[in-house]
């Protein structure tokens, strides 16, 4: 007889294989990165031009953004051979297939080996719209690199050393050093950990990791400081903070993809037994975070499918005398394979051709001073739109937000009014031209 394939490592390449699936479908579709990312490439084609020298200012959007976003997927992004906004197209798919042995290796610290490859099978298949978008190139790795880290803490907490707590904290440096928001969920995550696993010789090494993670962003963060001072670094940890996380949660579910019904369902279950049995770390990790500030609830993902893991094994546990319980295994993969792809197919999207070229026409056509206010049909604007236009036009939208979390509060807010009033057809005194796309095709008019 052949050996067999632990239940948890074989449902762990199950996830690889359908994660990858999900993942790749609409990037092959595509011949653009999906959704945003215009600031990566301009800011990682800043840092070529800099020799790789952190620069002070960012180029986008005709400069004045200090240079203040994490730069390491920045860094690998510039660094990754060809063009930036090629290889946006494909990278965030990278670190997003990194997060799912992350979410098994925690899964199963914290609920062992079975239920951790059933949470990773579940985990794969909420793909997390944001996470292969071109903006992934810093979203997905900076989620991956947490997942790591948290894994990293719990093994410290089990075995308190020298060698975990240097790993931890080098993981939880490098995760600070990619994405804004990594620091409130990040902290919240571990101190949550060391109140329910630690002993005190477990927290003592978990005070050391902090420390390392500190000594590996402090070149990064005293340059920064130094140049523009700690408000930028506070505003962009909560810009984010307004988008009512859980409106949006109950109204989407814990993929932000509404056709994961089952997901949510299940994960109600799993958190009605986790209550019952009095085991609340995983209930009390998903409450925090989905209210910790800047988090928008994004890394929740993991606690909503380890709880609907626990709700998966309550269900098999009930067919299982019937002998139903393969059964449903089968359909309900089937079915949240089915859910995700099509969902996928309906979000995932890239930024026109003609669109694009538009943009391009539109910046050689004007002086480098001209101020636009970007329009389109879609509700309320279109994200991607404004945050591609200044990449790819080189002129200044009066409209875009992105990046200016790290100018001030002021300027960001400002922005965002901008944005709503052009949207709206109110166009502010100080733009020159409006880039009006309507059914897929762009125009170039002049402020009535």
């Amino acid at each position: 007889m052949r050996p067999q394939i632990p239940v948890g490592p074989a449902l762990l390449g199950a996830a690889l294989v359908l994660g990858l699936v999900l993942r790749l479908a609409p990037i092959l579709l595509a011949d653009f990165p999906l959704g945003d990312g215009g600031l990566f490439a301009v800011m990682a084609q800043d840092l070529r031009r800099s020799g790789f020298a952190l620069p002070e200012f960012t180029t986008y959007n005709g400069g004045g953004i200090p240079f203040a976003y994490p730069p390491l997927g920045l860094y690998l992004l510039a660094l990754a051979p060809g063009d930036p906004i090629s290889t946006e197209r494909w990278l965030p798919l990278v670190w997003s297939m990194l997060a799912i042995p992350a979410a098994y290796l925690l899964a199963r610290e914290l609920s062992g080996s079975r239920r951790a490859g059933v949470a990773s099978v579940i985990f794969a298949v909420m793909p997390i719209t944001w996470a292969i978008e071109g903006g992934g190139v810093t979203r997905a790795l900076a989620f991956a690199l947490f997942l790591y880290a948290l894994w990293r803490l719990t093994v410290l907490l089990r075995r308190p050393g020298l060698r975990n707590a240097v790993v931890a904290g080098v993981l939880f440096g490098a995760a600070l050093l990619t994405h804004p928001v990594v620091g409130p969920p990040g902290l919240a995550s571990a101190v949550l950990l060391c109140g329910f696993r630690a002993s005190r010789r477990g927290i003592a090494w978990a005070a050391g990791s902090a420390i390392t993670a500190t000594l590996v962003i402090a070149p990064w963060l005293l340059t920064v400081v130094g140049r523009h001072g700690l408000a930028p670094l506070a505003v962009a940890a909560g810009a984010h903070a307004s988008e009512q996380p859980i409106p949006r949660l109950l109204v989407y579910g814990p993929s932000w993809l509404g056709a994961l019904d089952l997901v949510v369902a299940l994960a109600i279950l799993g958190l009605a037994i986790s209550i019952t049995r009095r085991d609340l770390f995983l209930p009390a990790w998903l409450l925090i975070l989905i209210l910790v500030p800047g988090g928008e609830g994004r890394y929740a993902a993991l606690a909503w499918a380890m709880l609907a893991a626990a709700g998966v094994w309550v269900v098999l546990d009930a067919l299982r005398s019937a002998g139903a319980d393969k059964l449903f295994a089968g359909i309900g993969i089937a079915l949240l394979f089915i859910a995700s792809l099509l969902s996928g197919y309906q979000h995932f999207y890239p930024l026109g051709s003609a669109v694009r070229a538009a943009a391009v026409a539109a910046g050689g056509s004007v002086p480098p001073d001209t101020r636009f206010g970007v329009m389109s049909d879609a509700a309320g604007g279109d994200e991607a739109l404004l945050d591609w236009f200044p990449a790819l036009s080189r002129r200044i939208s009066a409209g875009t937000y992105m990046g200016l979390e790290f100018a001030s509060a002021k300027a960001w807010n400002h922005a965002l009014q901008d944005n709503h009033m052009i949207q709206a057809g109110i166009v502010p005194a100080d733009v020159d031209l409006l880039f009006v796309v309507r059914d897929g095709r762009a125009t170039i008019e002049a402020p009535r």
